[in-house]
């Protein structure tokens, strides 16, 4: 079995995400504190392991090991299907600042429409 931080580092690459950009998203004001996480050296409060369960796309349950879920075994089924090519992009735009996201978000908005016509 596996230890709650070898889950979270191994949800967070399967993502292709830094440890810097998880500890942006989950509002933490240092990165050390999600990497001890990760190295299990301490453990997130509860608040926290619903923060990161939504963050990965997980519930609470599954981030801490008590169980495997069918969503578990659909989510690992469609990441075989990402290139590495792929995930680099999805990289890419989640480290965007929300505003130049949202740009690019309505650009291919506005492409997808053209191809329609």
């Amino acid at each position: 079995m596996s230890t709650l931080g070898e889950r979270l580092r191994r949800e967070r690459e399967k993502f292709g995400w830094s440890q810097v950009y998880v500890s942006k998203q989950l509002g933490l004001k240092r990165s050390s504190t999600y990497a001890n996480w990760e190295y299990d050296l301490r453990e997130p409060d509860l608040d926290m392991i619903n923060k990161l369960a939504t963050l990965f796309e997980l519930s609470p349950s599954e981030l801490t090991g008590f169980e495997e879920t069918e969503p578990t075994m659909i989510r690992e089924t469609r990441e075989q299907y990402l290139t590495e090519e792929t995930r680099k992009l999805a990289e890419e735009i989640n480290n965007l600042p929300d505003h130049k996201r949202k740009i690019l978000l309505d650009m291919l908005e506005a492409l997808k429409e053209e191809n329609k016509k």
